[in-house]
């Protein structure tokens, strides 16, 4: 078997297991055990299985067992540990991931957790006491120097941590006391923590979940960044493994315990927030790249040339800023909508910058898994060997630019080294007064000691979990847990499913078009109280019809309209939903309706023409036609209908008119072959042919589509009197291109 094979296998048993199905379920994993081998492993399932066949047998004989309910918790979460157990002993043996390799070069050095931290402090006292020398009298390289071995040592911590599976009780006792000493530096406790997570994203290990609520008992109060990030990993790690971790008692006490504590309710709110906006990370990055930076370029080719033509220098940008030019082309390309869009989406936490900094992860500095999650500070080597460290204002910017989580950070000061000196100091003396950036940071008082918010930090840890899962080299290797529905949580559903919240997770998902989602955090609210206010129906309704289970829209408008049977919104949309069930007469009556609600509004007037259209009710439909057209003249919507309805009225002049001021106005393909069924019915071949050839150049020239599109018209064709082997030559001439 290969490693992805047993992967698959072990998920299904997971599966089976949260399924209820633990005959299926302990089957599979024997089935499993044939395939490779592991006699202590079976010895267990073994008694696991006798434990369960007793079971079922004091209940089929009808005795009563008051154990029932422990026994049957009992051998789920042993079973579920019996199958992590057998793929760390199975795995090693098939797999090239880096965590085996590193867990392999661990054990054979029989190091130990307090040898590995016995090392780094070591190093962590020659650093500081030679950073204890006055400056003027310390060597910059031995500071570097000193610095990376302290570093090297973090990363050893950090990939024993990771790589450990199941750590002994002296070793978590060892880890708990260095989580929790005030000697053990912040930065060290903040990478670790995301060690205990990577190394729970692998296996779920009870143990190392209890030391994460520690850590946030001993911190929530005392340090912002070790207990925002101990809140991000309970979080991950009870969304990821809530089935599991809902069978043990002191789980659920440390968490009844928190359930009361309101700063801990309201950092789960927070990274439940941004755990959701996590998911439109990709469409923004394609938002960005593939849809406004590509078309400012496109359309601003000729901005460009004009800037060049009186020579306005691109580069300078309090040139730039005194040009109209500029604001006048974002405005009129529609740029500047696109460009405020992704800013809002940004100051709400969005990640709009994974594309940017996704080509500044490649550096050998994120060769070492931990180099993804280590705290931004200025003693680190990277940031003390940068030419931006003698720059305080740059240093501080970074420090603490909102968008920039700490994996960017480093990008950001890795690129800089990069850069060859001579442009490295043109960019760097850009960076001065004068730039207005600067001055309205440092007017906001961006310094060294200002406070980070809880969710900011969460924001950027979740940012940068986020590119590690997505853009490190190894991420095959680990298990993206920014998947699944948060509502299947049920460990934190006391939390999380308030009112308040559910409102506003799915107005974001609605806002963000996540259509799916948000109706089952709305229908979630209307579970929570029988007081929900009505328009959550409406909502409901409105994302039910964009994907297009009409029926189930007109369900919940309808409910809606029992509350409001006067919003013209509402009523629209109920109209339209049975319109698109293709149901015209109730269409057309709630069409009708909303047309009296909202005399002025002529999308009604319009609809109800569609509607008596497609009842073949021409004559009724030309009057709302004309009525639009009459009161919206430099409008062309109501154009199309009345040259069509003219035409089957078989009006051949006047609709001819019409389709000149269509032609006029910018066609489309269907506008051609509508023009060219009217010129067909006037006997005018030649110009019928050249319609048809326009209607299939703006098909580009797809043939098909366009012999599909002109026999869904024989019937209008006919009614005109047109033979069906005149229909057939057309198509042939313009097949043929005659």
């Amino acid at each position: 078997m290969t490693e992805a094979d047993i992967l698959k296998e072990r998920n299904n048993i997971i599966t089976l297991a949260r399924e209820a199905k633990l005959y299926e379920a302990f089957s599979s994993f024997e089935a499993l055990l044939n395939s490779t081998p592991n006699w202590d492993i079976s010895e267990e399932l073994s008694r696991l299985q006798t434990s369960y066949k007793y079971m079922l047998t004091y209940m089929a004989q009808g005795m009563a067992d008051p154990q029932k309910e422990q026994i049957y918790t009992e051998l789920l979460a042993s079973l579920y540990d019996l199958i992590d157990r057998y793929c760390n002993k199975t795995l090693p043996r098939y797999s090239h991931s880096l965590y085996y390799a590193i867990a392999h070069d661990f054990a054979a050095s029989g190091a130990s957790l307090e040898s590995i931290f016995g090392s780094y402090s070591e190093e962590l006292e020659k650093y500081r006491l030679y950073a204890d020398i006055p400056t003027d009298e310390k060597d910059g390289n031995k500071v570097v120097e000193l610095a990376r071995n302290v570093e090297k040592g973090a990363i050893r911590l950090f990939n024993f941590v990771w790589t450990s599976f199941r750590l002994s009780q002296g070793e978590l006792e060892t880890l708990k006391r260095i989580m929790t000493s005030a000697d053990t530096p912040s930065t060290l406790k903040q990478l670790l923590l995301s060690a205990l997570l990577l190394n729970l994203n692998h296996s779920y290990d009870e143990n190392l979940l209890s030391l994460l609520f520690d850590v946030y008992a001993q911190f929530g109060n005392t340090d912002d960044d070790i207990a925002m990030r101990a809140a991000c990993c309970i979080f991950f790690i009870l969304h990821k493994y809530h089935y599991v971790a809902s069978l043990s008692g002191n789980i659920t006490s440390r968490l009844d315990e928190l359930n009361g504590d309101k700063d801990f309710k309201d950092a789960i709110n927070i990274i439940t927030l941004q755990f959701i906006k996590s998911c439109d990370t990709d469409k923004l990055t394609k938002m960005v790249h593939d849809e406004l930076l590509p078309g400012i370029m496109n359309a601003g080719a000729g901005f460009f040339k004009n800037i060049k033509r009186n020579k306005i220098n691109p580069n300078d940008l309090a040139e730039m800023e005194s040009n109209p030019e500029w604001e006048d082309f974002l405005e009129k390309s529609g740029f500047a909508d696109k460009i405020k869009e992704i800013n809002e989406i940004q100051m709400e936490g969005g990640d709009v910058f994974l594309g940017t900094f996704s080509k500044l992860k490649t550096f050998p500095f994120f060769h070492d898994i931990a180099n993804w999650f280590i705290p931004f500070y200025p003693g680190h080597s990277v940031v003390a060997s940068s030419p931006v460290a003698g720059n305080q204002l740059i240093m501080n910017i970074i420090s603490h630019a909102s968008f920039l989580c700490d994996s960017d950070r480093y990008s950001f000061c890795l690129s800089i080294n990069s850069i060859p000196e001579a442009q490295r100091n043109a960019m760097l003396s850009q960076f001065d007064s004068q730039n207005e950036m600067l001055d309205e940071m440092k007017k906001a008082a961006i310094t060294a000691e200002a406070k980070i918010s809880r969710k900011q930090i969460a924001t950027n840890y979740i940012q940068g979990l986020y590119r590690f899962f997505k853009l490190c080299s190894q991420r095959q290797d680990f298990e993206n847990p920014f998947t699944g529905n948060i509502l299947d949580n049920s460990l934190l559903a006391d939390i999380i499913c308030t009112q308040e919240n559910l409102s506003l997770i799915g107005e974001y998902y609605l806002k963000s078009k996540h259509y799916d989602h948000a109706i089952s955090f709305f229908k979630k609210e209307t579970e929570l109280t029988p007081d929900y206010p009505p328009s959550i129906l409406q909502k409901i309704g409105f994302c039910c019809q964009n994907l297009k289970l009409y029926g189930e829209a007109v369900k919940y408008y309808l409910k809606y309209d029992l509350f409001d049977n006067a919003s013209t919104w509402n009523t629209k949309h109920l109209a339209a939903s049975y319109k698109a069930m293709g149901d015209m007469e109730k269409a057309l009556e709630y069409y009708s309706r909303a047309e009296a609600l909202s005399p002025n509004d002529l999308s009604a007037s319009l609809n109800i023409g569609h509607c008596l259209l497609e009842l073949n009710k021409i004559d009724e439909a030309l009057k709302y036609y004309f009525k639009v057209d009459y009161l919206a003249p430099t409008g062309t919507k109501a154009l199309r209908p009345i040259a069509w309805c003219l035409f089957l009225q078989k009006n051949y002049a006047q609709s001819e008119e019409y389709y000149a001021k269509i032609t006029a106005a910018g066609p489309t393909a269907e506008d051609y072959m509508n023009l060219g069924h009217l010129k067909m019915a006037q006997g005018d071949i030649k110009a019928a042919i050249a319609a048809y050839k326009n209607c299939l150049n703006l098909l580009d020239s797809n043939f098909p589509k366009f012999a599909d599109n002109f026999n869904n018209d024989r019937k209008y064709l006919a009614d005109c009197g047109i033979s069906f082997h005149d229909m057939a030559l057309v198509l042939d001439i313009i097949h043929y291109n005659l």
